[in-house]
């Protein structure tokens, strides 16, 4: 019986390890996808500063090293050529630990990453902050998004479509 309970343990452990391994291993190589690493990430006081003198907006990808949503978002969504390419055309890209200590300045007050993603409401991850140029809130979204779903947000925002339409009117014309 604990030769039973012994194997029965270890089969557990093995899967375990197997799914574990499997989300932190690379991206698979299919048509359609770009390398993570193609995507240029910089910190939160790097990236606001480029996006001021390049006149772009930021995408802030609040994260935690734990969620697996997160890891998700990295393997399966910033590795898709059409995410890739509205990115670079439109956003500088920021990473932003929110459970990381790390001293950051933003409009002149000091603060760690993770209070920063607390006073910008962040409450869940991951989360995606889209900023203007001078680093001024556009909008938020909260959790996983397919590629093809996170391309139509990263275009709405990237072309300036929210200040004159709904993301729901948006949708609905680009689907016709």
């Amino acid at each position: 019986m604990k030769t039973r309970t012994a194997g029965i343990a270890i089969a557990v452990v093995l899967v375990g390890v197997g799914i574990w391994a499997y989300y932190l291993s690379g991206p698979e190589e299919q048509p359609g996808q770009i390398q993570a690493s193609e995507i240029k990430w910089y910190g939160f006081e790097d990236g606001t500063a480029l996006a001021r003198k390049e006149n772009k907006k930021i995408l802030v990808d609040v994260y935690t090293d734990w969620c697996v949503w997160c890891k998700k978002l990295d393997k399966e969504v910033y590795t898709n050529a059409a995410v890739g390419q509205h990115m670079s055309a439109h956003f500088i890209a920021v990473k932003l630990n929110a459970e990381s200590q790390k001293s950051i300045t933003f409009e002149g007050t000091s603060m760690s990453e993770a209070s920063l993603a607390s006073s910008m409401g962040v409450t869940g991850y991951p989360t995606i902050i889209f900023l203007d140029p001078e680093s001024k809130p556009i909008t938020r979204i909260s959790g996983y998004m397919e590629p093809k779903e996170f391309t139509s947000v990263l275009r709405y925002v990237g072309e300036d479509q929210y200040k004159s339409t709904s993301f729901d009117e948006f949708r609905k014309a680009a689907a016709e």
